[in-house]
C-alpha cells in the first residue's frame, strides 16, 4: 500500500514539476516579448522622429527656396527655373523618404528573438516525443 502511494505522489510530483516548468517558460517567453516589444516601440518612434524631422526639413526647405529664389528665378528663366527648383526640393525630400524606407526595410524582424526561442521549444517537445 505503500508503494502504490509512492507511485500516486510521484505522478502528482511530476505533473506539478511539468506545470511549473511550462509556467517558468510561458513566464521567461512573456519577459523576452516585453522586452522586445519595448524595443519595437522606441525603434517606431526613433523613425517617427527622423520622418517628422525629414519632413519639416523638406517643407521648410521647399519654402524658403522658392521664396529666395522665385524672385530671382522669375527674373532670369520665368517659370521654367520655379519649377526647375521645385522638382529638386521635391528630390531632396524624396531621397529622405528613400533612405527612411530602406532603414525599416534592412531593420531588424520584429520579435526575432521570441519567434526564434518558440522554434526552440517546439523542436524540444518534438524530440522529446
Amino acid at each position: 500500500m505503500n508503494t502504490a502511494q509512492t507511485n500516486h505522489g510521484g505522478w502528482l510530483e511530476s505533473l506539478r514539476r511539468i506545470g511549473g516548468s511550462l509556467s517558468a517558460l510561458l513566464r521567461s517567453r512573456f519577459e523576452l516579448f516585453t522586452v522586445e516589444l519595448q524595443e519595437e516601440k522606441l525603434r517606431l518612434l526613433n523613425l517617427l522622429v527622423w520622418l517628422g524631422l525629414a519632413a519639416a526639413i523638406g517643407a521648410a526647405g521647399i519654402f524658403i527656396a522658392l521664396i529666395a529664389l522665385a524672385f530671382w528665378l522669375w527674373a532670369v528663366a520665368g517659370y521654367a527655373g520655379l519649377v526647375g527648383l521645385a522638382a529638386v526640393a521635391l528630390a531632396v525630400a524624396g531621397g529622405i523618404i528613400w533612405s527612411i524606407r530602406k532603414k525599416i526595410q534592412t531593420g531588424p524582424t520584429p520579435f526575432a528573438h521570441t519567434v526564434a526561442e518558440f522554434r526552440k521549444d517546439g523542436e524540444c517537445l518534438h524530440n522529446a516525443n
